[in-house]
């Protein structure tokens, strides 16, 4: 009993004394907000206003880009609501390289809300699938920046995480080019579990040539998916 009412008091007395902050400005918030971010710096973000329905790359009229008018990303919908660049680079960076949990709540908000509107009437995935790593890759870094964001939504969603594939060592993306991006072998990832369900959202934290969803989508597909949607808060543009 004595556990639980200090478990109800503490948080309240964080907030009492150590007001949060803006994740990008520091401003103190006057409310808590989910966000971690004041209402200045969240309009500032990079938003894509008219994403293509398959891939989120910006399209200057209609619902498709021409890549998908031919050969779709995925026959799903992507979320995908922030360009890669200015805040939102900023945030991808913390999160990815330093292991910020704020960053994960700030950029897991911004996704959730666009899930909210996105799916406004229609049925959620089954399952979120996190972008996994290569075993050496998560032993190096001692954690996935994706497993944090796949927390952050199944929460608020309430909608499971699949540890569903496995990815093979290869070279490592960032920093790496388009070109160099998009020749990522067919074969990365590994099917590792049975009984896949027919829909499935593919978790990453950017979205640049989109050749590892792709490649995760073949593999998820081969297990028995049928519809493969795509969420990521970042897309390089």
């Amino acid at each position: 009993m004595l556990e639980r009412r200090m478990n109800n008091w503490l948080p309240a007395l964080a907030d009492l004394f150590l007001p949060d902050t803006c994740i990008l400005c520091g401003m103190i918030l006057e409310q808590p907000s989910p966000r971690l971010c004041c209402d200045f710096c969240w309009q500032a973000f990079p938003r894509i206003d008219q994403p293509c329905r398959h891939c989120a790359q910006p399209v200057s009229e209609g619902r498709l880009c021409g890549r998908c008018l031919v050969q779709p990303l995925t026959h799903g919908i992507a979320v995908v609501p922030l360009r890669y660049e200015r805040y939102a680079q900023e945030l991808i960076h913390q999160l990815k390289f330093k292991n910020s949990l704020r960053a994960a709540r700030t950029l897991g908000q911004v996704l959730y809300e666009s899930i909210v509107i996105m799916y406004a009437g229609q049925s959620l995935p089954e399952a979120i699938v996190p972008t996994p790593l290569s075993w050496r890759r998560h032993v190096l870094r001692g954690y996935n920046q994706c497993d944090r964001l796949s927390l952050e939504l199944s929460a608020q969603l309430e909608v499971p995480i699949r540890h569903l594939l496995k990815r093979r060592h290869g070279p490592v993306q960032h920093g790496r080019s388009l070109a160099q991006r998009a020749t990522q072998p067919r074969g990365s990832f590994e099917l590792v579990r049975s009984n896949v369900p027919p829909h499935i959202a593919l978790l990453d934290d950017v979205i640049t040539t989109g050749t590892t969803m792709s490649n995760m989508a073949r593999a998820l597909n081969r297990g028995g998916a049928r519809r493969i949607d795509l969420w990521a808060p970042c897309r390089a543009t």
